[in-house]
């Protein structure tokens, strides 16, 4: 399985679970898709506002998933992803480095055979 690891596809990721929740909510509470959409986009930002508020079971487990699915998963993984492009370890090895130590400790295994 390939992990989505990439800020696209994360970005990707976050829409469509934005889009899946505002169609069901949309179905759920009777409301047309750019409301729907709006109330996906506060919810999953935790904001809620207060103006749009599930009031049918479907929708309130809409919600529960939304918030879980976006602030546990979608989010971290994000966040995480965009920090670990800005650390960058100054005492990383590069292949050339690695390679020449790799040939620097055979000759050094040869050398202590020869002893």
């Amino acid at each position: 399985m390939k992990y989505i690891d990439s800020i696209k596809e994360l970005l990707f990721l976050y829409f469509v679970v934005l889009i899946i929740s505002s169609l069901a909510y949309s179905g759920f509470e009777g409301k047309d898709f750019f409301e729907s959409f709006w109330w996906a986009c506060i919810t999953a930002m935790t904001v809620g506002y207060g103006d749009m508020y599930p009031v049918t079971l479907g929708g309130k487990i809409i919600a529960l998933l939304l918030i879980h699915i976006s602030v546990l998963l979608i989010l971290p993984l994000l966040i995480g992803n965009v920090c670990s492009r800005c650390v960058k370890n100054q005492n990383e090895f590069t292949h050339e480095e690695q390679e020449e130590l790799k040939t620097l400790l055979r000759a050094v295994a040869e050398k202590e055979k020869l002893i």
